[in-house]
């Protein structure tokens, strides 16, 4: 008997691989680059330094870290003073700007574990947040701006994680967090109390986001600070702003020319967020049980109400970031992905502005354009239903408004949080720098992808 030859068929050629970058090196370059941009924008000074957070400093050196709290010192509420309270015990080592930008860039490490918790609920892999520490918005808010919006949007990210998984107590303990931080946490307030009457919580939960907040306080208010101030820390927050707003919105146009006429047309803004905020709620409540849904919907509340409220600052659209990045890195859709990039444009342009290019905010302009075009990004629904037979769950803000009345969706996978798997793993896969084939290979994928959730 004569032995069976084998004939090696086409695909069976070996081909020559393209080289693969391992994600411990990808990610050590991303961090190196992010120590390079930040140290880029560290020596410079901020324009609030000298007139917010140096004198907060100074008031907590002189007093002491307690002793501080006694009585007044900022339109802040203490929380974010307490982490300042604790920076202030190194004041010896370091000027008080570079400790102030230290806890930035700190509270952008939170952010970070933040979006990696959405991007693992979205489906994603999570060790993408890592690219958060090289984005502009993020760098230039810690690094130059030495802000705090890393600390109560990464609050908010967690609680909207949470309350797609479904876990509605955690959600509002998140909820309590941020918004001690920051009144901006209302942001998702809509998206929130949505959910909560579509799973009809029992009216004890509720109560956690404000507990919460008030166990917060308790701190200062037993050093001294009197409860009356302490309640009026966000009522007094807009007397602060005497003009329409910096932020990449409407309002940065009568800022610009015409502030007088601008607040006169402050009671369309609120009239606009009440419609907004009604149709995100409404919206939530009747897809609960459609997480890709809740997903949208709780970006477009973090894009809508700060694009419509007047008086909004220039760091406004930093929980927008966070929730588009998620959106893009978990569901890897086109939408997703235009929509994050139009959204940082918009808040780059709007930072730049406030510290270079203060009255005269052009740029700021152009980036409403982008923010505006992030809420009516189309949705791209006809490829899956082509593949799928039926129609594909929303793929953008503007396809909500059929969306979540249509058909149930089939659930994402249960990420639920894992602060350590955030860590590089070597086990995963690695960062490729494909060719033609394996280009091929991923865009198949990629539709495997989207049929199956």
């Amino acid at each position: 008997m004569k032995p069976v030859m084998s004939r090696a068929s086409p695909a069976a050629v070996a081909e020559p691989k393209p080289p693969v970058l391992s994600w411990n090196v990808a990610a050590a370059a991303i961090l190196a680059l992010a120590v390079y941009l930040h140290s880029v924008c560290w020596w410079t000074e901020p324009r609030d330094m000298t007139l917010f957070q140096g004198p907060w400093f100074a008031h907590i050196v002189h007093y002491g870290p307690v002793g501080a709290f006694a009585h007044p010192f900022s339109n802040y509420t203490p929380v974010y003073l307490y982490l300042m309270a604790i920076m202030s015990l190194l004041h010896d080592l370091m000027a008080p700007m570079y400790l102030i930008k230290t806890l930035s860039v700190a509270g952008t490490a939170f952010a970070a574990f933040a979006l990696a918790d959405l991007i693992k609920a979205a489906g994603g892999k999570s060790r993408n947040a890592i690219f958060l520490f090289i984005l502009p918005p993020a760098v230039l808010n810690a690094a130059l701006l030495a802000q705090c919006d890393a600390l109560w949007s990464g609050a908010c990210v967690f609680a909207v994680a949470a309350m797609v998984r479904g876990q509605s107590m955690r959600s509002l303990m998140w909820c309590g967090l941020a918004i001690a931080l920051k009144a901006q946490s209302v942001f998702i307030a809509p998206f929130i109390i949505g959910a909560l009457i579509g799973r009809r919580a029992p009216l004890w939960q509720w109560a956690i986001p404000p507990l919460t907040y008030a166990v917060l306080m308790l701190p200062a208010w037993f050093a001294g600070w009197p409860a009356y101030d302490l309640a009026m820390v966000y009522p007094n927050q807009p007397g602060w702003i005497p003009y329409p707003g910096d932020l990449a919105n409407p309002w940065v146009f009568f800022s610009a020319w015409d502030r007088e006429l601008g607040k006169q047309l402050y009671w369309v803004g609120f009239l606009a967020v009440a419609i907004s905020a009604t149709v995100v709620g409404a919206l939530t409540a009747k897809s609960v049980d459609k997480p890709r849904a809740m997903l949208w919907l709780a970006l477009l509340s973090a894009i809508a109400l700060p694009y419509f409220f007047p008086k909004m600052l220039e760091r406004y659209f930093f929980l927008a970031d966070l929730l588009a990045l998620g959106l893009a890195f978990g569901l890897r859709t086109r939408p997703a992905i235009l929509v994050a990039i139009a959204m940082q444009v918009a808040s780059t342009f709007s930072l730049l502005t406030y510290m270079y290019f203060f009255g005269k905010p052009y740029l700021t302009m152009i980036g409403a354009g982008f923010s505006g075009a992030a809420m009516i990004t189309p949705s791209s629904r006809r490829g899956a239903k082509a593949r799928t037979g039926r129609a594909s769950p929303p793929s953008s803000p503007v396809g909500l408004a059929r969306g979540p009345f249509h058909r149930a969706y089939e659930e994402l996978p249960d990420g639920r949080p894992a602060l350590a798997r955030f860590l590089l793993d070597p086990a995963d896969d690695p960062l490729d720098f494909p060719g033609d084939e394996v280009v091929a290979e991923v865009h198949v994928h990629h539709h495997r992808d989207l049929v199956g959730r």
